[in-house]
């Protein structure tokens, strides 16, 4: 088996995966696993070194509360609110676990995060905006979502045509190599 070799930085966040999920193997947020990603190979010198901080239930569908830029030296860390309303949007129904329960957590990697030299933020959530209906979002008499000829209707038509355009060339080449036998 060939060995992944790392660079430095995704070294660097391999090594702050590693400690963070150590400090974090018996901690629960309620009944959550507390887990951080880590790059598998080059991150082309800090740009793809992205990794997030995730609450994983015993079934079902992880929250994100976090995102780290090891190449950047920093970190987020979203608020209790915002994993809050995050989760209510998302699942409809209540965020399983407490404020001082996540509060622990979200001190507990400020800690560990900022000891690796990242600036930790406390992300807030973002302030509910008006919805201004779009032309292209709006439903006809039928209920049916229509697609707008500048948006989303260009977008297939444009897929449309290469998946057309492939199959075309799929069965050229077919025809060809039949004929060369």
């Amino acid at each position: 088996m060939k060995a992944n070799l790392l660079t430095q930085y995704s070294a660097h966040a391999n090594t702050i995966a590693d400690t963070y999920r150590a400090a974090f193997r018996e901690t629960k947020v309620g009944d959550y696993t507390v887990e951080m990603t880590a790059p598998e190979g080059s991150t082309k010198g800090g740009l793809l070194a992205l990794q997030h901080l995730t609450l994983r239930p015993p079934s079902g569908m992880s929250l994100v509360v976090g995102v780290i830029h090891a190449g950047d030296k920093r970190a987020d860390v979203r608020s209790y609110e915002s994993v809050k309303a995050m989760h209510e949007e998302r699942f409809k129904r209540p965020l399983p676990f407490d404020a001082a329960a996540y509060a622990a957590f979200a001190e507990k990697s400020r800690a560990i995060l900022s000891a690796f030299g990242l600036a930790v933020t406390v992300v807030e959530a973002p302030k509910a905006a008006a919805v201004h209906p779009r032309a292209e979002d709006a439903a006809d008499e039928s209920g049916m979502r229509r697609i707008a000829s500048s948006g989303n209707g260009r977008t297939i038509a444009i897929v449309a045509a290469a998946v057309v355009g492939l199959a075309v060339l799929a069965l050229l080449a077919r025809a060809i190599w039949n004929l060369s036998q």
